[in-house]
């Protein structure tokens, strides 16, 4: 399974993971093959990324090898700077996980 960008996203990719909006309301299901439709509804209701899968990453995507200690150090320094939240809330645990991947793409280049 692996994560992409909803701007990413090309019809016939199939969710590996159900899909829930920032505030946890229910979209779309685990298995569900994309169509133009349903990209346009995950932009409409501020979806950021889904998890799909890895067979359906597009030639092109970047892997970025990162070890897990770095990803450990990174994750830990971003959930620091947003100590003062609900972590529990969708919202914020979908921005802390944007946040890591940001820091992580910053390393890979």
């Amino acid at each position: 399974m692996a994560k992409i960008k909803v701007k990413k996203l090309l019809v016939g990719m199939t969710l590996s993971a159900d899909v829930c909006d920032p505030n946890g309301r229910f979209l779309l299901g685990l298995g569900c093959e994309l169509n133009e439709k349903h990209i346009k509804a995950l932009n409409a209701w501020g979806v950021i990324s889904v998890e799909i899968n890895d067979e359906d990453l597009p030639d092109d995507e970047n892997i970025i090898d990162i070890s897990p200690e770095i990803y450990k150090v990174i994750e830990g320094q971003v959930k620091a700077r947003f100590c003062h939240n609900d972590m529990n809330s969708p919202f914020i645990k979908e921005l802390t996980a944007e946040t890591v991947q940001f820091f992580l793409e910053q390393l890979g280049q």
